[in-house]
């Protein structure tokens, strides 16, 4: 009998904001966003995005779409057009959830204990991904007003 497994990780907010991290740029700032180490980084969170769906579906039963869910909300964000990139991040995702799949053939507390280390991974993915993709953009330019210093 499938175990509810109820974890509430703390990067999911840090997945919101980045999620919307490119939203009001032009074209140009956001292939500027979307370096290689972005790339990198938002194909792995998407991989661990699968394999935590898997392992989750594999003790709730499949009407448990919490993850999957996060994964939608990062491909209507991220990549709301076809393309490499969603490509990419659909395919980690798959990939993710071919794996963990396979790993986890039934729900123990291995399975239990590997959602929260996914949980974990996930979370220093997005810390990642928002400081170096948000947090720069953030500071404020020189000479912009905002100098306080005398």
């Amino acid at each position: 009998m499938p175990r509810n497994v109820i974890l509430r990780p703390v990067f999911l907010v840090g997945l919101i904001c980045m999620s919307s991290m490119g939203q009001g740029l032009s074209a140009q700032e956001q292939s500027a966003v979307r370096d290689q180490d972005y790339l990198r980084d938002v194909t792995a969170l998407s991989e661990v995005l699968g394999k935590a769906h898997a392992v989750r579906v594999r003790c709730n039963g499949t009407g448990d779409q919490y993850w999957r869910d996060h994964m939608r909300n990062l491909l209507d964000v991220e990549a709301a057009e076809t393309g490499s990139l969603r490509q990419s991040l659909v395919a980690g995702f798959n990939q993710g959830f071919t794996f963990a799949r396979a790993r986890y053939v039934e729900c123990d507390q291995d399975a239990v204990d590997s959602e929260a280390r996914l949980a974990a991974q996930g979370k220093q993915l997005t810390d990642r991904l928002l400081t170096n993709n948000l947090v720069p953009r953030l500071k404020p330019v020189a000479g912009g007003g905002n100098d306080n210093q005398r």
